[in-house]
């Protein structure tokens, strides 16, 4: 797997690229060649898969990208019909923010697209009770107090945003975090028997925040995600968003285009089998059963085990 690795470590590479943007220096798009060329099947044609064949394809390797449905793009599509000329929808994926999406606005600037400020964010309204509230109600103590919030979270959100609240509660735990991919040497994997709303009520959150913060998912998974936005520097809910000029689903075209035939798309993956020196993958194409065998498979889609 090593002649598919970059020598230089991710987040190493993007310290760099910022720091030569800042310098006014133009990175060049053009990815150093491997030695080795593999065979590499990608299974999945969402953005993930298409912006991995994109990146293994610039660097020599054999890419061959399979696809389940007619289009590729998975979660990002935009509409242009039955609507009139000139005007669209992202009926998928919505924005990117800032700050967050590295990878992403590397990208736009290579491609040459163009990236929108999205005010969707700005001067919210939230619905709670029954009852609509500005993002100054409740900053307001007296209206936090009516909906049931306890005097520790009612001065924190004096001072905090009202999509913050959870870092009252989280914060210590994702203090833990030092590497965003590895969540279980945190010292806290006790925390993957609990749910998230048996850690609120350990700290003896209100009911209030319990209902809007808690649930059932595992509290470790919670304290991840977050440690994972807070070691990128990202906000829990940035405030500030983007989209693609012509619709986001430009960026995945964009990808399609310069992958060309080797996207295959109508072309479910079936099964997979590998050993240590090779992979075959099984899917259907034209409504016939067909196997490829690759020396690697990157998995781009949800897979069923």
């Amino acid at each position: 797997m090593e002649a598919l690795m970059r020598e230089i470590p991710r987040r190493d590479a993007l310290k760099l690229a910022a720091a030569m943007l800042a310098l006014g220096v133009r990175i060049p798009t053009v990815r150093a060649q491997t030695a080795r060329p593999k065979r590499v099947i990608i299974a999945g044609g969402g953005i993930a898969g298409l912006s991995c064949g994109y990146e293994l394809m610039k660097r020599g390797h054999e890419v061959t990208l399979l696809e389940a449905s007619g289009r590729p793009g998975g979660h990002v599509r935009t509409i242009h019909d039955p609507l009139p000329d000139g005007l669209y929808a992202d009926v998928g994926a919505e924005h990117f923010t800032q700050p967050g999406y590295d990878l992403y606005r590397q990208y736009v600037r290579e491609f040459g697209l163009t990236a929108l400020y999205y005010p969707r964010r700005e001067h919210m309204l939230r619905y709670i009770g029954g009852k609509m509230y500005t993002e100054e109600m409740l900053a307001d103590p007296a209206v936090l107090a009516k909906l049931g919030y306890n005097s520790r979270e009612i001065e924190f959100l004096r001072r905090e945003p009202w999509w913050n609240l959870a870092m009252l509660y989280f914060k210590p735990y994702v203090e833990h975090f030092t590497n965003e991919y590895d969540p279980f040497h945190a010292g806290l994997n006790d925390l993957d028997k609990i749910t998230a709303t048996d850690l609120l009520k350990k700290e003896h959150a209100s009911d209030a925040a319990i209902e809007r913060l808690g649930g059932r998912a595992s509290a470790l998974h919670v304290i991840w995600h977050a440690a994972i936005l807070n070691l990128r520097g990202v906000p829990l809910w940035p405030p500030k968003v983007f989209r693609i000029k012509g619709g986001n689903q430009v960026m995945t075209d964009t990808f399609a285009r310069h992958l060309g035939e080797r996207v295959r798309v109508g072309c479910p993956v079936t099964a997979i089998e590998h050993d240590s020196s090779h992979v075959t993958v099984s899917y259907r194409e034209f409504g016939r059963e067909k196997k490829m065998e690759a020396d690697y498979l990157v998995c781009c889609m949800s897979a069923v085990m």
